[in-house]
């Protein structure tokens, strides 16, 4: 984001500010927020209530929702919210500390004899759905954990983050009535949007099965209360829009290998200036608890060196991360796969059977 502006060192003036570089002792029941990004901010009351979060990005760029202005701008707006919180308190009721470093799978580690010098943000979200495998709870689609506003068909403003810019036609948005230049007031469990975290929050606790999700937002002077739509596994995304997230590398089943995307330029080289995609394998996973991936595509004929163009009928990946995500999304362990190679000038099909 960049150094501190005078607006913002002056917003914080009113706060506490607490910076956080460990999660270790942090108590989850209490501070929660997507733990996959690189920067986020609570705004809370000493009682645990937390007013808003800020943080959030898009597919391409993790800075996408992150400014010092819009930051310092809600700073002070919260001062407000703040005001009538305490007017009024209703603080969360007690809950047992959860330090993030008890999490089971975390525990199991230390117990182990490993040394963690620091608990990541995305760490928690590791150990939490490695805990949930163990107990056979976990279903793939708790991968989608703070679903962005495109999925009701939303777009938000970066500066004024409650300020609707554009509405999907045909999405859940555009059916509750929502336009562009309206302003987001509330959503769901968020009593008072003012970024898009606020609703990334509201949509990460709205459940994921068929429900109405209520929205109050501002029009010309007025405010106005409707409701969301929400199909059955709405929150779904692309894996092309979830392959930031560095939860896809836990994600079952795996192609077992990695390795950089060629550019155009590369492409040509080799004799494929039509391929959409194509990327070198820099390695094979043939070491740990996933050898058995790397090794199922050894298995099958792939070599460090080789070029993949296609994987399981598809060739039009943006990236090495979209090829994972989708591998993890939308295949299943245990189905009988191919992977299309390029190797000195000619094309391989290598089929094998898709590892856990």
């Amino acid at each position: 984001m960049g150094r501190p502006s005078a607006e913002l060192a002056a917003a914080c003036k009113p706060y506490v500010a607490v910076r956080v570089t460990d999660m270790q002792n942090v108590d989850l029941n209490v501070i929660r927020f997507d733990f996959d990004l690189t920067f986020a901010a609570v705004l809370m009351h000493a009682d645990g209530t937390v007013y808003h979060r800020y943080g959030s990005r898009g597919p391409d760029d993790a800075s996408t929702y992150l400014s010092l202005s819009s930051l310092a701008a809600l700073l002070h707006d919260t001062l407000a919210d703040h005001r009538d919180y305490e007017r009024a308190p209703s603080p969360p009721k007690p809950t047992a500390p959860l330090p993030a470093i008890e999490l089971p799978v975390l525990q199991q580690k230390v117990a182990a004899g490993a040394r963690l010098d620091c608990v990541h943000c995305h760490t928690i979200n590791d150990a939490t759905f490695a805990h949930a495998f163990v107990q056979k709870t976990w279903r793939r689609d708790d991968a989608y954990v703070f679903p962005d506003p495109t999925r009701i068909g939303l777009a938000l403003d970066r500066e004024r983050q409650a300020r609707i810019t554009a509405v999907t036609a045909g999405s859940p948005a555009a059916a509750a009535g929502l336009r562009a230049g309206d302003d987001l007031v509330a959503l769901g469990v968020q009593k008072r949007v003012r970024t898009q975290g606020d609703v990334q929050w509201a949509l990460h606790e709205a459940p994921f099965a068929k429900n109405r999700l209520p929205v109050r937002f501002a029009r010309d002077g007025s405010e106005h209360d409707a409701a969301l739509d929400l199909a059955d596994g709405w929150k779904r995304c692309p894996p092309e829009e979830y392959a930031w997230r560095p939860f896809k590398w836990n994600l079952s089943p795996s192609c077992g290998f990695g390795g950089p995307a060629l550019d155009a330029g590369a492409r040509t080289k080799l004799g494929l200036p039509d391929a959409p995609f194509a990327m070198r394998v820099q390695y094979v996973v043939d070491w740990g608890e996933r050898a058995a991936r790397g090794r199922a595509a050894t298995a099958a004929g792939l070599r460090k060196g080789d070029v993949v163009i296609g994987f399981a009928g598809k060739r039009d990946f943006t990236g090495f991360d979209h090829l994972h995500a989708w591998v993890g999304l939308t295949l299943t362990a245990g189905a009988e796969t191919e992977i299309v190679v390029w190797r000195q000038g000619k094309e391989h099909v290598l089929r094998y059977r898709l590892p856990e």
